[in-house]
This record gives structure tokens, C-alpha cells and sequence, in this order.
């Protein structure tokens, strides 16, 4: 890393070096026509000559310029060009005034394949969140930054830790395999891993991260969301679920440019399980506290650490007007929660425009390599989950004891054991799947996980003429994972090494993956952009496109070690065969064409059309390998306010409305069926069409009706639209019907239906030269449906393995489990022992969706200061805590505590013969039956509407008067700070997995956390 700062900083120096020549420095600041806005992003060149720079942040600019007289020409998008001449002799505190255009609608934005419109031709939803809204509140993972800020996203969150995956939804579940939407960066799409985390009570897996976090947020200029397939169509099967249109940072012409990003950010976990002391262990054995009365330790306080992460970056640009770089090196450090729990991560990005002969040749490139090492990764579940242990340890026990002395050594194995209240090989405690020693899960089951990631891009366009152009593009994405977990012999049998009686004992299990997947994307485009006459323009793109994704990999879970707690491949055991060892291979390929055109009448009317086809590798064998599947959509959009005449008060006005068909291809090797390979034995394929029926894409099509209205000169925005969207043909995979060649089947079926309602609001509550306060809403609305489904796949169809079903009628997202047994009044049933008793069928429990979620965002700015609000909340669904179910069946919650003090549960209820049960039931009886994996999951089930204080950021432009710095700023930051309102037990943003049909479940996450950081911003 050392060698590549010292080759890249001196090319940048060179690259600028012109600018040394000059003989004075002009330092000054943009701002908008009322004289307290800065204007970040303004283009300020010398008249005649090719020198020039760009407004920072705080629209503070310096720039070297000849000794005599000259005259600066100002731009910046939505406003007029501006001429300030300058005399010989002056240098600085040059304050520069851009009025708005008289058409700041000519604004641009960057639309799919990186393509840039005009704002008000758009026929489709989108919503642009800059650079610095993502960095205030700073968070590896850039994408969690978007929450509360862009209506119709849904953001789940990893239990995790630091740089753990998310899952994003854009207007709603639509799939069984994958809703994440397509994300871009720079134009060009890159492939982000699939959602992972442990699934079901056991747990056991560990959330790998994924690509998101990989990105460095100080680099990221702007995030473009394309929320519908409209916006997206142009990317095929990729954009079916929206796109995330990620603009990076690049270099301006001017000086060199130095900035400096540095933030320190203290967790504190918070929002934990509310447990009780005052009962003790039910008998010494028992796992359960449900004994007598007493005073007794907490095992959880000052068991999780004050996390610390370090954020730091440093980025230098600059250039001529033919060639700009960029370069930055950004590192986080973080020590988390959990103890023993470390996140470090390394970014290094370079990025080049370069323009050849008279700018008809342009060039754009970069490159962007991380790394990650995380050790510990925090993870769910009873298997390898520490928190079991530690909210449950039985009350009355000595917590300390196996907190200083989480290991003993055995003579009579000559190693160091686990030493746990109900673990000890040589007293012959064995324990239970249920809950180990916490100190010995952290140290001796451990995990390392390592990531190297590189994405590299390159753009080549030539411009023909002044409205036609030619471009190719490629991007390559490729990663190599690692991921290791050592498990100590003496760890609890369920999950420890395998003994062969008289032979072989316990030494330990060898888990370990490497992967390697390489994706790679290449386009050809033909641009235009021509008046065709004083009435119509004509914008369109015809082009071409390959998507290649191939990976491979090996697993190895390996329980039978020749010698104890020596991990490594030579250690395996080799008298009998190996527990499991898998290799994977896979690759999918889509060759596309495309068009899309948009004619402007006037620029009051546009009517946009898009058309695509596509040639998928997982569509072979089938009618589709040759002429592929093809979609379309069309949309169209007025400018009501230059239409006719609207009151004064509406500045703008428009309406929109479009429509749009985008396919899916299925999964990998489905239409072509592979044996299996695994620890040396061939499988051979046992899966196949169900009754030969030819796969099809899977197609979802889309309305959108938009409104879009800026009123009292801008000082009211507002954005409107409702959309529905039926996604039909859904690829599923299920267990074959008796008599069929195939013991698991493919089948296309299903027709789930999205409709909603999304809202923008923004308001400029007060303006004045001292004080401003913007204040901004975001609405989501979104109703899901499941109007077909086939017969085949009977009543549900398991999603995942967390209660999860997709089922006829009802919606994606629903809980279908164990329920109480009730009488026809609807009384629970219990037996004599006031114990409730379970239905003999499953039955609907909840859905996970919320039937609204609102973010509320305020910037209020007074002279220097700057203070940032957000709130959100989420309102309706449901959440399943397995949680909170153990706790209450083992007796340690507050709620089985206030329950035995009131003398029992307060519940109506029956015998089976109809007879009401006399008196309170018995807690124990009750919590026992209800909690735990096993019990009636009804009982478990938990309203999500939660809102909270999602971000505060209170930011100071330090007064610094020095040259060579042009601004400084100092923050302080607060994230996730409390609930105004929770009606679930843990925090229902987080979830065990970020994986399709994992949503809304928490078996024994890591708490969410509480965040507090200063942040350091300096520009040279």
C-alpha cells in the first residue's frame, strides 16, 4: 500500500505541476444569490486560459492566476453563468453571487447506464442523495445512510456488527429468490453477494459482509435511487428491482486539492432484553430459573464494550483541463461491542478522465480495491451464539467464576477444557444445544474473515459530433473471500468434534471457505442528443451488453481431528472418511440489446420509450435459449406550468406516467441439472421441470403515475407517485410428487402484486441571511399480495426457514407457525396444570412488512452552525422473537418475574371439556408452553411499530484564516440515539439474516447500538 501512495501521489503532483509557474494565488467563496448559501460544485475558470478549480463544500475555492488583470467565468448547474474580473492586486475574501437560471429545471441527473437527462424528462421516480448527507453521520456500510431518506426504501439491517450485510427493498417483496435491487457505480453495474446470516433457532452461520461496505462513503459524490422498473428497464433482468446509481468522486481541473475526513465514533449497545434477578435456578441441575425468591448478580453488566471505530481518509485531485485524478486511501478501524470482536478495512481508489484531441476522445477510468478483516463477526442462534449463555445463565449461579476461568485444565485429557456451570468433561457435565460459556465461544470458537475486493471500470467515448457519440465500457468486479472457525475440543457435543469410541475423542472441528467469483460487464453505446427543429428534440441510446458472473469455491466442515485443537488441512483425521467437503462451481451469462429514445416537444412534453432483449445461460434447453425474452416500457411526462396557466403560487408543475415490462431469468443449472460431487461420493441429478414443462422468465410489469410541483419560488417541493406492479412466473423449486422421476421439481407460478404510495416533501421553513431551516418528509406505502400461486406448491410454500410463507391471499412477508388452541369463542385451551396447548395446524401469524414507514430530515443552519435532524418510524407488521420466548420459558425475563409476582398470567382460558380454568394460570406453565423453538410460536409474535431518533449532527465551519487551508469543519454526531416508541423487545430493524424470507426474526441477535462520533473535515 506504501509503494502505491508513493507511485500515485508524485503522478498527481505532476499531472498539476503546471500550476506551480503561476505568480499569485485569488482565494474566494460562491454563494447563491442571497449571500449565505454556499454553492458546492462551481466551476470557476480563468477568461481565455485553461486554468480553473471547483467550490468546495462551503463553496470556498483558491486558484493560481497570472499577476495582471483577469476576469473569472463562473458555472454551476441550475444557475446563470457569472463573469467577476479581478484586478492585479487582488487576492482574497472574493465573494462571488450565482443567481438562479431562469430555468433551473434544466437541472441533470444520471439515469441508467450512466446516462444523463435532463431532469424534467423523466417519466419515471427517482431521488438523489449527495455525497455529505452520507458522510454527516458516518457508517461503514454507506447504503445504511439512505434510511429515513428516500421514500419507497426499506432498509433491514444485519445483527451483525460493524460492516455486516443489509437487505434493501424498493416498493416491496416481488420475489422468492432476490429483491435486492441492481447497483451501479459510475453507470457501470456490479454484482453485490447474496443476502447471508445464520437462518432458524440454531443459528451457526455467520453474515459475511457484503460489497456495500466494501465502498468507501468519502468517496461517493452522490447516490441516484431508480426506484421502479421503469427507471431501470434499460438494465435488463439486473434492474428488475430498482437500482442504486452510485456516482463517485473524480478529479477538477485546478490545483492540487487535499481533503482531510477523520470521525471517531464511540457504540454503546443499548435497547438490551429487560431480565430479572430477584428468582434464583429452579434446582441445581435445572437450566431454568424458576426457584424461590432472592437477590442475585447480573451476568450482562459490563459484558459488552464501548465500541470504538475509526474513520479516516485522506483524497488528493486535481488536474489540467485534458487530464483529472483522483486518488484517496480511506481505513477503518473498529474494536465492537462484543468483546473480542475487531472490523479493519482498507480502501484504495484511483480514478482518471483524460481527453484527447480537441475533447472528441474522452477517457474515464478507476479503481477501487479494499480489503477486510474482521475477527468475530458477532452471530445469532444457539450454535456459537454467546448471548444464550449469558442472558440465561441460571440466576443464583457464580457468573464470575466462569468469567475469569472460562477453561480448566484436564488431566485426564492433558488439555484445556471449557469450563461452564453445566460443561465438565471430567465431572461428566455434557451440558445442552441451549447455551454454552460466552468466554469460551468468543475465544475458543472463533472466526476470522478476510475480503479483498477490486472493482475496476473504464469508459472510452467519441464524439462525432456536436450531438452524436460513441462510447465502450467495461467493468470488472472480482473478490476472494476467506472464512475460518476454530472449535476447540471441550466445546458443547452438539457442535464440537466427533469421537469413534476406543479410538478417537473429541479433538476439535476445522470449518474453513475460500471462494473466488469474478463478474464482468462490457457495453458498447451509440449516444444522440439532436433539436430535431424549433419543436421537437430527440435524446436516444442504442447498444449492447454482456453480463458474465462465474465463481468457485470449496467448503470444508471437518469433525474428526488426529490431533486436538491443530487446525489445519494436514490434521485431518484419515482412518475414516471426511465429515464434508464440498467443491462449487458456477457461471451465468446474459447478452443483451437495448434501445430507448425520449422526444421532447417544446421541452413541455416527453414521451420516453425503452426496449430490450435478453439471452440468459440458465435459459438453455428452453424455447427462450434462441430468440431470449424481450420487455419494454413507455412513458410520458408534461410540464403542466408551461402548458397552461397555473396560479402564482405554483412555481412548477408536472405530471407523469409510464409503463414498464422487465424479465428474470432462473437460477443457474436449472434447465440443465448437474450430478454432485461432494467428500467423494457422486450424486447423481435427481431434479428436474416438473413434468417437463420448459422453465420461463419470470416478468414483472409496472404502472407509475407521478406528480411533481415546486410552489412559493421553490420554497415547497414535492414529489408524488402510486405505483402497482405484478411480478408473475416466479421460479420455484420443491419436493417432487410421488412418482416422479424428479425427487425436487422446477416450476414457474405465482403472481404477486405491489401497489403503493410514495411521497417527497421538502420546505424551506425560514430563509434569512443568519438562519435557515429546511425541513423535508419522506412517505412509504406499500400493499403486497400473492393473487396466484400453483397448486402444487400446496397451502404455503416455506420461504427461508424463519416462519416465513408465501401462500394464496395472503402476503410475501407473512408467519405461519404453531398456534394456541382456542375454543369457538376463541379462549385458549389449556390442561389441568393451566399449561396452553397447541393447534393441530399451523396458521397465520403476522407479516413482517410495515404498512408505513416515514422518515422526517431537518438541516438548520445559523451563520457558521449547522444542526441535522432526522427522525423515522416504521408503523405496523410484526416481528418473531425466539428470544424473548427462551427468556420467558426460562424464567429469567422481568415479564415471567412480574408475572409470579401478580401470582400468575391474567388470561382467559379453558379445560378441553369447556370447563374455565379457575384462577390465574401458573407462569411457568404458561411461558413454558409458549417459549422456546418448539413452543406456540403465536405466543412470540410482537408488533414492529418502532420510531426513533435516527441521526443528530451539530457541525461548526472553524474561522481558520491560514494559507494553504481553505475550510475546516468540526462535528458532533449521534446515530440510533433512542426509541420514542418500541413495541417489540429488541429493535425490529435488525434481523439473524439478510436473505430472502429471513426477515423480521431475532433468535438471539447482537442489541443495536447507540452511536456518538466527532468528525474532523479539513480542505488544502
Amino acid at each position: 500500500m506504501r509503494k502505491i501512495l508513493l507511485i500515485l501521489i508524485p503522478f498527481l503532483w505532476v499531472s498539476t505541476s503546471y500550476l506551480m509557474a503561476q505568480q499569485r494565488t485569488i482565494a474566494g467563496r460562491v454563494l447563491n444569490a442571497d449571500g449565505k448559501t454556499p454553492v458546492s460544485g462551481a466551476t470557476i475558470r480563468v477568461e481565455g486560459a485553461t486554468l480553473s478549480t471547483v467550490s468546495n463544500d462551503d463553496g470556498n475555492f483558491s486558484l493560481e492566476v497570472p499577476a495582471e488583470n483577469v476576469t473569472l467565468v463562473i458555472t454551476s448547474v441550475g444557475y446563470e453563468t457569472t463573469s467577476v474580473p479581478v484586478g492585479a492586486e487582488r487576492r482574497e475574501d472574493i465573494t462571488i453571487l450565482l443567481k438562479a437560471s431562469s430555468d433551473e429545471l434544466e437541472e441533470v441527473v444520471v439515469t441508467a447506464l450512466g446516462i444523463e437527462r435532463k431532469a424534467k424528462s423523466l417519466t419515471y421516480s427517482t431521488q438523489v442523495v449527495k455525497g455529505d448527507e452520507l458522510t454527516k453521520v458516518k457508517d461503514v456500510n454507506p447504503i445504511n445512510a439512505l434510511t429515513g431518506k428516500v421514500s419507497g426504501l426499506q432498509i433491514n439491517r444485519s445483527s451483525s456488527g460493524m460492516g455486516g450485510s443489509v437487505n434493501i427493498v424498493l416498493r416491496g417483496f416481488k420475489s422468492n429468490r432476490n429483491n435486492q435491487p441492481l447497483y451501479v457505480v459510475d453507470g457501470l453495474p456490479i454484482t453485490n453477494t447474496a443476502g447471508s446470516g445464520p437462518t432458524g433457532p440454531f443459528g451457526g452461520g455467520t453474515d459475511r459482509g457484503d460489497i456495500l461496505s466494501t465502498l468507501n462513503p468519502d468517496d461517493i459524490a452522490s447516490i441516484n435511487v431508480l426506484k421502479g422498473a421503469s427507471a431501470s428497464a434499460l438494465y435488463g433482468s439486473q434492474g428488475a428491482n430498482g437500482a442504486i446509481m452510485i456516482t463517485t468522486k473524480k478529479g477538477a481541473a485546478g490545483r492540487m486539492r487535499i481533503e482531510l475526513s477523520s470521525g471517531v465514533t464511540l457504540d454503546q449497545a443499548f435497547y438490551l432484553p429487560d431480565l430479572q434477578y430477584r428468582y434464583g435456578q429452579t434446582t441445581p441441575e435445572s437450566e431454568e430459573s424458576w426457584g424461590a425468591q432472592g437477590t442475585f448478580s447480573d451476568p450482562v453488566d459490563g459484558f459488552f464494550n464501548t465500541g470504538t471505530t475509526y474513520l479516516n481518509t485522506i483524497s488528493l485531485s486535481g488536474g489540467t483541463e485534458k487530464m483529472q485524478n483522483y486518488f484517496s486511501y480511506g481505513n477503518t478501524t473498529n474494536n465492537g461491542v462484543l468483546p473480542t470482536n475487531t472490523f479493519n478495512q482498507h480502501s484504495l481508489t484511483f480514478r482518471n478522465a483524460t481527453n484527447f484531441f480537441e475533447d472528441r476522445l474522452k477517457f474515464d477510468g478507476s479503481l477501487m480495491y479494499s480489503k477486510q478483516d474482521v475477527h468475530n463477526r458477532p452471530a445469532s442462534g444457539l450454535y456459537f451464539g454467546p448471548l444464550s449463555g449469558l442472558y440465561m445463565f441460571p440466576r443464583g449461579q457464580d457468573f464470575d467464576q466462569y468469567k475469569n476461568n472460562f477453561e480448566y485444565f484436564s488431566e485426564t485429557r492433558n488439555l484445556y477444557l471449557q469450563n461452564w456451570w453445566n460443561v465438565n468433561h471430567d465431572a461428566g457435565l455434557s451440558g445442552t444445544h441451549h447455551q454454552q460459556n460466552p468466554y469460551w465461544i468468543l475465544n475458543r470458537n472463533a472466526t476470522d474473515q478476510l475480503r479483498n475486493n477490486i472493482i475496476g471500470q473504464a469508459s472510452l467515448s467519441f464524439r462525432f459530433t456536436d450531438w452524436l457519440s460513441l462510447s465502450a465500457r467495461g467493468t470488472l468486479n472480482q473478490r476472494w473471500d476467506r472464512f475460518q472457525r476454530n472449535v476447540y475440543a471441550g466445546t458443547q457435543g452438539v457442535i464440537s468434534g466427533e469421537t469413534i469410541a476406543g479410538v478417537l475423542e473429541d479433538n476439535g472441528r476445522y470449518i474453513r471457505e475460500e471462494s473466488e467469483s469474478t463478474d464482468l460487464y462490457g457495453d458498447i453505446l451509440l449516444n444522440g442528443n439532436k433539436e430535431l427543429n424549433e419543436n421537437f428534440d430527440l435524446t436516444f441510446t442504442l447498444g449492447t451488453a454482456i453480463t458474465d458472473s462465474r465463481s468457485t469455491g470449496w467448503a470444508l466442515d471437518q469433525r474428526r481431528l488426529a490431533v486436538a485443537n491443530i487446525f489445519l488441512l494436514s490434521n485431518i483425521y484419515r482412518e475414516s472418511p471426511m465429515n464434508s467437503m464440498t467443491l462449487t462451481a458456477s457461471r451465468r451469462q446474459i447478452q443483451s440489446v437495448f434501445g430507448s429514445a425520449n422526444i421532447g416537444f417544446k421541452e413541455k412534453v416527453y414521451i420516453d420509450l425503452t426496449a430490450r432483449n435478453d439471452w440468459s445461460s440458465t435459459l438453455a434447453n428452453t424455447p427462450n435459449m434462441e430468440k431470449g425474452y424481450f420487455y419494454w416500457s413507455a412513458g410520458i411526462t408534461g410540464i403542466l406550468s408551461d402548458l397552461m396557466e397555473l396560479p402564482d403560487f405554483m412555481t412548477y408543475s408536472k405530471l407523469r406516467f409510464t409503463y414498464a415490462e422487465v424479465g428474470n431469468d432462473v437460477a443457474p443449472f436449472s434447465t440443465i441439472p448437474t450430478n454432485s460431487l461432494a467428500t467423494g461420493t457422486l450424486t447423481a441429478n435427481v431434479s428436474g421441470p416438473y413434468l417437463g414443462l420448459p422453465l420461463r422468465p419470470e416478468i414483472s410489469r409496472s404502472f407509475e403515475l407521478g406528480y411533481e410541483g415546486r410552489f412559493w419560488n421553490d420554497r415547497i417541493n414535492m414529489d408524488v407517485a402510486l405505483y402497482k406492479t405484478n411480478t408473475t412466473d416466479q421460479y420455484f423449486s420443491y419436493a417432487g410428487p410421488v412418482g416422479s422421476i424428479y425427487t425436487t421439481v422446477f416450476l414457474n407460478a405465482g403472481n404477486v402484486e405491489n401497489k403503493g404510495l410514495e411521497a417527497a416533501l421538502g420546505v424551506d421553513l425560514f430563509k434569512s441571511e443568519s438562519f435557515t431551516w429546511n425541513t423535508g418528509l419522506n412517505l412509504t406505502v406499500n400493499r403486497n399480495k400473492i393473487l396466484e400461486l400453483a397448486e402444487n406448491l400446496g397451502e404455503t410454500y416455506g420461504v427461508g426457514e424463519n416462519f416465513n410463507v408465501m401462500r394464496l391471499g395472503g402476503s410475501f412477508g407473512d408467519f405461519w407457525g404453531k398456534m394456541f388452541l382456542r375454543d369457538a369463542n376463541g379462549t385458549l385451551v389449556v390442561d389441568a396444570d393451566g399449561r396452553p396447548q397447541g393447534a393441530p395446524e399451523n396458521g397465520f401469524l403476522g407479516n413482517n412488512n410495515p404498512k408505513s414507514i416515514i422518515g422526517w430530515n431537518n438541516t438548520l443552519s445559523y451563520k457558521d452552525w449547522s444542526l441535522g435532524l432526522s427522525i423515522d418510524g416504521r408503523f405496523g407488521g410484526q416481528v418473531i422473537s425466539i428470544t424473548q420466548g427462551y427468556l420467558n420459558s426460562f424464567g429469567v425475563s422481568e415479564e415471567s418475574a412480574a408475572a409470579r409476582d401478580r401470582g400468575g398470567v391474567d388470561v382467559p382460558a379453558v379445560l378441553a371439556d369447556g370447563t374455565p380454568f379457575e384462577g390465574l394460570l401458573p407462569a411457568q406453565s404458561y411461558y413454558g408452553a409458549i417459549g422456546n423453538r418448539d413452543g406456540i410460536i403465536e405466543g412470540q409474535v410482537y408488533e414492529a411499530t418502532n420510531i426513533r431518533l435516527r441521526e443528530v449532527s451539530l457541525f461548526y465551519r472553524l474561522p481558520i484564516q491560514r494559507k494553504g487551508i481553505q475550510s475546516a469543519s468540526l462535528g458532533l454526531t449521534g446515530r440510533n440515539l433512542f426509541f420514542f416508541r418500541n413495541d417489540a423487545p429488541y429493535d425490529p430493524e435488525l434481523n439473524t439474516t439478510t436473505a430472502v424470507g429471513g426477515q423480521g426474526y431475532d433468535i438471539f441477535g447482537l442489541p443495536t447500538t447507540r452511536s456518538y462520533g466527532l468528525n474532523l473535515k479539513v480542505s488544502f
